[in-house]
């Protein structure tokens, strides 16, 4: 990522930055997770270390301390379905409008609200800062939105605006591609944020929708609040356990997961065995009703109730 420096000659306006995190989950008013993620996220150091994951690899090139809350008005919410968390990086340095949405569900509109956004908020800055028109040779923050997604299941909605829309053959040099930069949580990909609260966070939801846990992390501490709002996305009542009975500090928490797991998993293990063995109970019944056994005559001959018969039969 380049950096430009502020210029001190009239053709150049010194912007600001502004880092924007937008937290969406269902309905207009605030939910459990709108509230944790402002909570969560909207710390400096947490806000901060999302951009340096996504462009830096985790390198800390953003600092927190350059960090402070913006007017929500320049980002003001296009469906009023979502919330916003707004910083403005100054540093002194030229920097750009980076935009953050968490995502908990799959939407295939994605691609098209997040350039739906931009384009409101390039146009509100511009009438905020300007009468008429943009001055000659004025540069504008240019605005990047990446979307974090927490949800378990795979994102299987467009990237690319060309992947939502039809584009005939002859067109594609005339077409304004969009791409959604997205940051998914339940891949084999590891982001490095460099800071221990977030990225005890995303371990945290690899680990529960992957159901695995590395031998090395068993007895890792995680970060408290991280563990809190990972129980908030997923909903896993183990995490709230634990969280409940560590009142203070980092905290292991991937022992009781792994129990969890294995036990999850033991559960499945017998859950397959009885539906095999109620798979082949029925179609035995099924064979000697085909071939004019009656129900009560298959009951005689296996010793078991006519009622359970019929039962399976119905089930299957």
């Amino acid at each position: 990522m380049n950096y430009v420096k502020f210029s001190k000659c009239a053709s150049f306006l010194k912007f600001p930055s502004f880092f924007r995190i937008r937290e969406r989950k269902g309905g207009i008013i605030l939910n459990s997770i709108d509230i944790e993620s402002k909570k969560f996220l909207g710390q400096p150091k947490n806000f901060v270390s999302i951009f340096n994951a996504l462009l830096f690899d985790g390198k800390q090139v953003l600092k927190p301390e350059y960090l402070k809350d913006e007017n929500s008005e320049l980002v003001m919410n296009v469906s009023s379905k979502h919330v916003d968390i707004i910083k403005r990086y100054e540093d002194g340095t030229y920097l750009d409008l980076f935009v953050i949405e968490s995502q908990s569900y799959v939407d295939q509109s994605m691609v098209a609200r997040v350039m739906e956004y931009e384009s409101v908020a390039r146009m509100r800055y511009i009438r905020q800062n300007f009468k008429k028109h943009v001055p000659m040779h004025t540069r504008l923050p240019m605005i990047l939105t990446v979307v974090l997604y927490v949800g378990e299941s795979k994102w299987n909605a467009a990237k690319r605006l060309s992947e939502l829309e039809i584009i005939h053959p002859g067109f594609e040099d005339m077409f304004n591609e969009f791409k959604l930069n997205l940051i998914e949580l339940n891949t084999n990909h590891k982001y490095n944020t460099g800071e221990k609260a977030t990225q005890d966070f995303f371990d945290l939801l690899r680990m529960i929708y992957r159901k695995q846990i590395l031998k090395e992390d068993l007895d890792r501490e995680f970060n408290r609040d991280a563990l809190y709002f990972a129980y908030v996305v997923t909903k896993n009542k183990e995490l709230l356990n634990i969280y409940q009975k560590n009142e203070k500090g980092d905290v292991k928490v991937c022992r009781a997961l792994d129990e969890m797991f294995e036990e999850s998993t033991n559960k499945g293990i017998q859950m397959g065995i009885k539906q095999g063995i109620e798979l082949n109970q029925f179609e035995v019944y099924q064979t000697m009703l085909d071939k004019g056994f009656s129900v009560k005559d298959i009951a005689s001959i296996f010793s078991v109730s006519e009622e359970s018969i019929k039962k399976l039969l119905m089930k299957a």
